[in-house]
């Protein structure tokens, strides 16, 4: 119960708060609003107020704020001033009832206004009594900005801004004071068109004046337009009011429909720090014009409000006027349109130019790629075309007095670690070095190798090593390598096999095609080209940085991938054989074909050597070397495993601990092949040169690896 009743007092106290809030705070007495009425009063006292308030700079839009926020504190002190005469009118007057509007009953209004018109002038004197209803607003502002609009037959358009600004003094209450020497006008001359790219319109400044003369300023490129700088640097400006005009013309402002043209203008901009106590703007369109629709528009950028007017004077006329004033970055935009035939489009030549310039992106990349497509395609027509191929069949030997690292750097015309294990392999099958496999002793650990001196192996020069197998296989004696770990002599012995590969076979640039090589790799030929997509996509970054659009990134990351697998494309076609090296990668590819087998057919007519351990082992290097080791090992994979049966034991390497005895030979050539090319590539490349950060001295980052204005 004492609950319930609590609840009731409650409701209670929220119905008369409500109904304390909802009381008209003008209401003086009930007499006195039968002769002057709450909202009279309230008007009257705006009214006055507003005037006092336009004396102390106060424009309307931040009057009619602080008014709203402190009328009830107002009608309290009217109240306060003119109770005491009401009361006393009251008693004359309660008892007459004349006719509103009769002159008994105004003759008794002004007895009642009298006290209020009293009360006002007290307060207008005493501006701290309603403060800071009356505080002066020394902020810089525009009290008024008017754009005359005169739009020419050929599309051009004559814009006439007049702009009216208060300079203030700055304060408590101030919003900003911006302005010391003069105002900035920026204006933008580049569009996003509705399809994805930039369109450029034209302006051309004709005159700036204040107050009606001649004002100083300066103009400076924006990334999206011009900014106009008004005033004398050594000059300022003092408190008050100045009028700015900026007469200037510009183009391609206009949208031609298919059945209508239009004007959709951003009178002042959403650019600008400072309020506006009004914006306006007339339009003209040439004289047969007759405008079928209009529309304005206010406020933040993306609004749809319409606090603004438009108001035809004419066939060809309109005024537009914001019924309020605007606050910092909003603007009043206007849509006007009229019948076809009136004004000029541009022409589809200058619509071209314009998307030149605007999108100077797209022109720069189609030339990079047409520049880069003929030069490649001319360097290649003259230097990278291959003599003619000979007709290839089977060979069942190797061309004479090559290895096997010889063949396969001839005939994929690059360098790789496959080659090394080839040399490797090969030195093992002439008893020159011993290969021992062995697995890791955990699962992550890998597969390791151990070089070794054969126990029978005939003394040979190390100098005899060099010239046969391309590096100095003794120095191998004794090595162990592990996945992932760094050797410096595998790694010397490593790159003297590739300076000599390269030596032997590979023409230089300077010497041409001659009989002193076998083929030349061209890369001097691909420099431009990889300039110029280093260049494309330089280009590429700046632009899109400040004129970023969904179809222009598409565009131009297709353009850059063009440039990459073109590069990719010629760099694989550039290569070309020598008259002698094409004859002997003819021989190689015969041979290939033999160690590939597959296309059995082309065999049956013919008489390949017979299938033997030793035959096996003689031609693994150069299957290596090849690349087609696994379908020589198949070839072999029931004839080696009866011989492992039989005890042979191979003469290229050794199957250590951790290998199933059930495993098939095949299987492990293949694992050794490719593992062992995997190994020698991670032994042979040097850890990064980074001093690090694990112990000091590191660092994040470190490691591998409409326009608008203002004030000046």
């Amino acid at each position: 119960m004492h609950y319930f009743k609590s609840v009731c007092l409650l409701i209670f106290c929220c119905i008369i708060s409500i109904c304390s809030w909802s009381q008209e705070p003008f209401l003086i007495t009930e007499n006195a609003a039968r002769f002057l009425s709450p909202a009279k009063l309230d008007s009257v006292t705006a009214s006055a107020l507003r005037s006092a308030a336009q004396k102390n700079q106060i424009g309307p839009a931040i009057f009619s704020e602080r008014y709203a926020a402190y009328r009830p504190r107002i009608a309290e002190l009217i109240k306060s001033f003119v109770l005491f005469s009401y009361r006393v009118l009251d008693k004359k007057t309660e008892s007459k009832n004349p006719e509103p509007g009769s002159p008994a009953f105004t003759a008794i209004q002004q007895q009642y206004l009298q006290p209020v018109q009293e009360a006002l002038t007290r307060i207008i004197a005493t501006p701290a009594s309603v403060y800071p209803l009356l505080e002066g607003d020394e902020s810089d502002r525009v009290i008024r900005f008017h754009s005359e609009l005169n739009i020419l037959a050929s599309g051009e358009i004559q814009v006439t801004e007049t702009i009216k600004i208060y300079n203030g003094e700055g304060g408590t209450l101030s919003e900003n004071d911006d302005i010391k020497r003069g105002i900035v006008r920026d204006f933008p001359t580049k569009y996003q068109h509705k399809d994805g790219y930039w369109v450029h319109t034209g302006f051309n400044l004709k005159s700036v004046t204040k107050d009606g003369k001649e004002e100083p300023y300066s103009t400076q490129s924006l990334d999206n337009g011009t900014r106009i700088q008004i005033g004398d640097a050594d000059i300022l400006l003092p408190k008050g009011i100045f009028i700015y005009q900026l007469v200037y013309t510009t183009n391609r402002q206009l949208i031609f429909h298919s059945d209508r043209d239009e004007l959709y203008w951003n009178v002042n901009g959403n650019g600008w720090v400072f309020r506006f106590d009004t914006v306006s703007a007339s339009l003209h369109f040439p004289e047969k014009a007759k405008i079928a629709a209009a529309k304005c528009y206010t406020g933040l950028f993306g609004s749809t409000d319409q606090f603004c007017t438009a108001t035809a004077t004419g066939g060809n006329s309109i005024e537009f006027q914001t019924i309020h004033g605007l606050n910092s970055y909003e603007g009043l935009t206007i849509a006007a349109d009229i019948q076809k035939g009136i004004l000029i489009a541009p022409g589809s030549t200058a619509n071209f130019l314009n998307f030149l310039r605007a999108n100077w992106l797209v022109p720069v990349l189609l030339l990079i790629i047409i520049i880069v497509f003929f030069y490649n395609w001319r360097s290649w027509n003259k230097k990278g075309r291959d003599p003619k191929k000979g007709v290839i069949y089977p060979q069942f030997e190797p061309p004479a007095n090559y290895r096997p690292a010889d063949l396969g750097y001839l005939y994929q015309q690059q360098y790789g670690s496959h080659l090394f294990v080839a040399s490797l392999v090969d030195a093992a099958v002439h008893k020159k070095l011993e290969i021992e496999v062995n697995k890791g002793s955990s699962w992550f650990s890998g597969t390791e190798y151990q070089f070794n001196k054969p126990t029978s192996v005939a003394k040979t020069s190390n100098a005899s090593l060099v010239n046969h197998f391309g590096f100095d296989v003794a120095a191998l004696y004794g090595l162990k390598l592990k996945p992932g770990t760094y050797n410096s002599t595998l790694k010397s012995l490593y790159t003297s096999l590739e300076t000599r590969l390269k030596n032997q076979f590979q023409i230089q640039q300077t010497k041409g095609y001659s009989n002193s090589g076998y083929f030349s790799l061209n890369r001097g030929y691909l420099f431009l080209g990889s300039f110029l997509l280093v260049a494309a996509f330089a280009a590429s970054i700046i632009f899109l940085i400040m004129n970023f659009t969904v179809p222009l990134g598409i565009f131009a990351a297709i353009c850059l991938l063009t440039l990459l697998v073109m590069q990719i494309v010629f760099y694989r076609i550039m290569p070309a054989y020598s008259e002698k090296g094409r004859e002997i990668a003819d021989h190689i590819e015969g041979f290939r074909l033999y160690l590939d087998q597959t296309e059995k057919r082309v065999f049956e007519t013919l008489t390949p050597p017979e299938k033997t351990l030793e035959l096996f082992e003689r031609y693994l290097p150069y299957a290596i070397a090849l690349k087609v080791e696994n379908s020589w090992a198949n070839q072999f994979d029931e004839i080696l495993n009866k011989a492992l049966e039989s005890g042979y034991q191979p003469a290229y390497f050794h199957a250590g601990r951790g290998f199933a005895r059930n495993l098939q030979f095949a299987d492990l050539t293949r694992g050794v092949s490719s593992g062992l090319s995997s190994t020698i590539s991670s032994s042979s490349t040097p850890p990064s040169s980074s001093s690090g950060g694990s112990r000091g001295g590191g660092s994040s980052g470190g490691g591998g690896g409409g326009g608008g204005g203002g004030g000046w």
